[in-house]
């Protein structure tokens, strides 16, 4: 499997080895790098339930342990979504965090052992049941469907992929991320004109520098505005929205990223991908 023990990792754990189930939402396709010879997976929880006392946790968690960086395959355990497993982990000490971690690093568990692949619980049966269940939003421009793994609603129409992101704290609700949507949902040509508009004012003297490397004439704003394609908006759990823009080959087939706040101010526009 590759799995490596270090002694400076595990420090980041309680010294107590205690039995869990636990329920997983999403399983890993890559691992952070640790060390020179280490690799980081994660694996993310639903729930998970402490089998001493039988108490049941909705919070989201983390699953992690460490590699040998030359492994030949794999992350080191072969977990599946929505499996359940009984593990002897050690409990992550909890410890102030930053703006940019969420709550959920302070509930790490380092696994030491798999006891029992495909574990029997009543609840987490239940509840991974459940979670296996299409859930949707109808809406009048089409369905929204539930990605649990991702936390938001997605619809692909022949134009454009939409996404909503679930609220904050919430693996279901959209509130905040629908209203935004509901505010330009009979009118997505307007607001592709906008953001379109504010993309090609904004990036014009950087896309002719690249059409100038590359051995092509300068463009106008105009001419920008009709080469990118909108192909995804993203409407966000604070009530803004991201767009992503096809570029036509202007910036050599990077996406084009365009930021709308809750206020309806278009902020940004910057090249990713």
């Amino acid at each position: 499997m590759g799995i490596v023990r270090v002694k400076e990792f595990e420090e980041e754990f309680e010294q107590e080895e205690i039995e869990i189930y636990a329920l997983l939402r999403k399983v890993p396709n890559g691992a952070a790098v640790y060390s020179k010879d280490c690799l980081r997976p994660l694996a993310y929880t639903e729930a998970t339930v402490d089998c001493k006392t039988g108490a049941l946790d909705r919070r989201e968690g983390i699953l992690t342990w460490l590699i040998s960086s030359d492994h030949e395959a794999g992350w080191g355990y072969d977990f599946k979504q929505y499996g359940i497993y009984r593990l002897l982990v050690r409990k992550a000490k909890i410890k102030i965090l930053d703006e940019n971690r969420l709550a959920s690093w302070n509930n790490r568990y380092l696994v030491l052992k798999v006891l029992e692949w495909d574990a029997g619980q009543k609840e987490l049966e239940a509840l991974a049941a459940y979670l296996q269940q299409p859930k949707y939003i109808h809406t009048q421009r089409g369905d929204f469907l539930l990605n649990r793994q991702y936390k938001w609603y997605e619809m692909k129409t022949p134009d454009c992929g939409f996404t909503l992101d679930t609220d904050e704290g919430s693996g279901e609700t959209c509130e905040a991320a629908l209203a935004a949507y509901k505010k330009h949902e009979m009118n997505m040509p307007e607001l592709d004109r906008q953001l379109r508009a504010y993309a090609a004012d904004h990036m014009l003297d950087t896309a002719n520098d690249w059409l100038d490397n590359a051995g092509e004439e300068p463009i106008t704003a105009d001419r920008f505005a009709d080469r990118i394609t909108l192909s995804g908006l993203a409407f966000r759990n604070d009530g803004s929205i991201e767009a992503y823009y096809d570029d036509g080959d202007i910036f050599w087939g990077h996406c084009i990223i365009v930021r709308m706040d809750k206020n309806g101010t278009v902020k940004d526009a910057e090249i990713a991908g």
